[in-house]
């Protein structure tokens, strides 16, 4: 069951870098991307869109790139003190989007649809990891 968790994580954590990629070049080239409404403009053209200078999306780069670097160690080594940094990570990244969408809605008073899919996908990464250590720590137990 752990390496089906772990082939949902890594391909998850693909989609999401993949959604930060496409997110982020509009952040870059300040310009616009496909949208189901107008709310990814005005979150795009908002300060809050940035952090110390950098845009939201780089930050879900990077959170996904490094889950998904894990995970895949995790496939070629079967080590499982990695689901610790992948736990980290995802729970780092699921408070993060929760404080990011809140401002959306609370403060820019938009949502941006690639904002909410990548916070959704982060939840489910985030449940997955716990999943995962948790089965983990049912093994060790039992040992």
């Amino acid at each position: 069951m752990e390496k089906k968790y772990n082939r949902a994580i890594f391909i998850l954590s693909i989609a999401g870098l993949i959604i930060a990629i496409y997110v982020l070049q509009s952040f870059l080239r300040k310009s616009s991307i496909v949208c189901l409404n107008s709310g990814c403009e005005l979150i795009r053209k908002s300060p809050y869109s940035y952090i110390f200078g950098i845009p939201v999306p780089g930050f879900g780069l990077a959170g996904y790139f490094f889950i998904m670097v894990l995970s895949f160690l995790r496939t070629i080594y079967n080590d499982r003190r990695l689901i610790y940094g992948m736990l980290g990570i995802s729970t780092f990244g699921l408070a993060f989007v929760s404080w990011f969408t809140y401002t959306e809605i609370f403060t820019i008073r938009a949502i941006c649809t690639w904002c909410a899919v990548s916070a959704f996908n982060m939840a489910i990464i985030f449940l997955l990891s716990v999943r995962t250590f948790l089965i983990g720590q049912k093994v060790s137990k039992s040992h």
